[in-house]
C-alpha cells in the first residue's frame, strides 16, 4: 500500500471525477482526454458482464460514439471512496447518468446507475485517471418531458 492520501489528494480526486462528468455532458473531447494519463483506459460493461467497449490513450475521444443518439446527457456524481494503492490511488464512484433522446414515440430518458472502478496516478503534477471501468449496475427508461419556454 502506498502513502496515505492527504486531504488535498482527496479534494483533487473528487474534482477529477466531477470534471469527467462535466466533460462527458459537454461533449468536450479535449477536456476528457486531459483527465486521463497518456495511456489511460476506459472500459464499459454491464455490471459484472463482459466488456462491451474499450478505448485507450489517443482513442479515448471515440468513447463519445455510443452517446451520439442522445441529444444531451446529465451525469450526477454521488458518493466516492478513494484509497491509496501502490503508485497511486483507486476509487469507487457512484453516478446516475441520464441520457435524453428524441424517439418516434416521443422523448425518453435512459437512466443508468453506474459504479466507476478507477485507478489514478499523478502525471505532470496532477491526478489523472489511469483506468476507468464503467460498470452499469442497472438501467431505467422513462418518458421525458422537456420544458417548453413561454412565448413572449
Amino acid at each position: 500500500m502506498g502513502e496515505p492520501l492527504t486531504d488535498s489528494d482527496l479534494i483533487e480526486l473528487r474534482r477529477l471525477v466531477d470534471a469527467y462528468a462535466d466533460a462527458v455532458d459537454r461533449k468536450d473531447e479535449s477536456r476528457l482526454l486531459s483527465l486521463f494519463t497518456g495511456d489511460g483506459v476506459l472500459r464499459v460493461q454491464t455490471d459484472e458482464g463482459p466488456i462491451e467497449n474499450e478505448w485507450a490513450g489517443p482513442a479515448l475521444p471515440n468513447s463519445y460514439e455510443p452517446l451520439q443518439p442522445y441529444q444531451r446527457t446529465f451525469h450526477h456524481v454521488g458518493g466516492a471512496v478513494f484509497e491509496a494503492d501502490d503508485g497511486g490511488a483507486s476509487g469507487r464512484v457512484h453516478c446516475m447518468a441520464h441520457h435524453y433522446q428524441k424517439t418516434s414515440n416521443g422523448p425518453v430518458d435512459l437512466v443508468m446507475m453506474i459504479r466507476y472502478h478507477d485507478r489514478y496516478s499523478v502525471q505532470a503534477g496532477a491526478w489523472r485517471i489511469a483506468e476507468r471501468r464503467v460498470a452499469i449496475e442497472w438501467t431505467e427508461l422513462h418518458p421525458a418531458h422537456p420544458l417548453r419556454r413561454p412565448r413572449r
